[in-house]
């Protein structure tokens, strides 16, 4: 789980740095893109070290510290859908979807799948690289 957001932390900052040799009326999109994607795999890397105890279920600050953390996740996946032009729209869809679930997990005291999470934003962060 630690290694993922990691990936995905390098591909938005490659991406941040290749921006300026996307085409012009591009760029500005391109780079918002990136910045959310940034932004993302922040929030995605507090999300992993949020669930990396397995006390997150019975310890009722811990389970309340991963719904946060969860929350401003689906926020940059609302952000990537409104600001991109769609390119980005079937990942962050993906990506909401992947972060209700979980948050239906925990609140039902059961253990979240994560990696549905991180996999939509990885291919939010491809997504903005092809814009």
């Amino acid at each position: 789980m630690t290694r993922k957001p990691y990936r995905l932390a390098a591909t938005a900052l490659a991406l941040l740095l290749a921006a300026p040799l996307f085409t012009a009326c591009d760029a500005d999109q391109a780079l918002d893109c990136g910045k959310r994607a940034i932004s993302l795999t922040g929030d995605v890397q507090d999300l992993a070290d949020s669930a990396v105890n397995v006390g997150q279920i019975t310890d009722d600050s811990r389970r309340t510290h991963t719904v946060e953390a969860l929350k401003k996740v689906a926020a940059d996946a609302k952000k990537i859908r409104q600001d991109n032009g769609g390119k980005a729209d079937a990942a962050a869809d993906r990506l909401s979807k992947a972060v209700n679930d979980a948050i239906d997990r925990l609140s039902k005291g059961r253990q979240p799948d994560f990696k549905p999470i991180t996999d939509a934003a990885g291919d939010i962060g491809k997504a903005c690289a092809d814009s």
